[in-house]
């Protein structure tokens, strides 16, 4: 009876004992994974906080781009309309206006791409051009018509200088626009941007 007792606490024991070392194997096994998880886990989480940032700093690259682009445009705008303005009031003037130095156009030519009307285009700078305008007075034939009133247009077919007696009158505006930090530190070191737009017209107040 006491061989059997003492027999059964042994083998008692021994369970015990496989249980204790079963447990602490799964324990350090569940350590050891989570150990594995946390190694895969914070540098993935690390690369896209760094990821983020960059896009981040792109984006808004881009968005102050988009910003200066749509400042520029503005005072483009504005200029045009004021040099419109400052031309069309000159045109309407009543005294004649100061004779403007200017290039006459009489025609253009291809560039390297064979295309007409191209950002490659050359343009043609004679001396016809400048007696285009007593040309085109002279093929209008206004001594046909009756009573036909004395003014600077009937006067260009027999003017010495009739490009200069068509009184082409300029307006002009320009608007400074501040560049903003970030374009100058990337793109343009000055702190300010200069548009400048001029517009022509031809001086209405002598015909009329």
């Amino acid at each position: 009876m006491l061989k059997s007792a003492v027999s059964g606490q042994r083998s008692v024991c021994r369970k015990a004992d496989d249980r204790w070392r079963k447990a602490t194997r799964s324990v350090r096994h569940s350590s050891s994974v989570v150990c594995r998880l946390s190694s895969v886990v914070c540098p993935s989480r690390g690369q896209a906080m760094v990821e983020f940032m960059v896009s981040m700093v792109v984006m808004l690259v881009l968005l102050t781009g988009l910003i200066q682009i749509g400042q520029l445009t503005h005072a483009h705008t504005r200029t045009m309309i004021a040099a419109r303005a400052a031309a069309g009031q000159l045109a309407m003037a009543d005294g004649r206006p100061a004779i403007e130095t200017v290039s006459l156009i009489s025609d253009w030519f291809q560039g390297p791409d064979l295309r007409r009307y191209t950002h490659d285009d050359m343009a043609l700078v004679t001396s016809n051009a400048a007696t285009l305008p007593g040309e085109l007075a002279g093929q209008a034939h206004l001594e046909r018509v009756p009573n036909a009133p004395v003014n600077a247009l009937s006067t260009l077919e027999a003017s010495a200088n009739p490009a200069g007696d068509f009184f082409l009158v300029k307006g002009e505006a320009s608007e400074s626009v501040s560049i903003l930090p970030v374009i100058r530190r990337l793109v343009y070191v000055r702190s300010t941007l200069e548009v400048e737009s001029e517009a022509w017209l031809v001086w209405t107040k002598g015909i009329y």
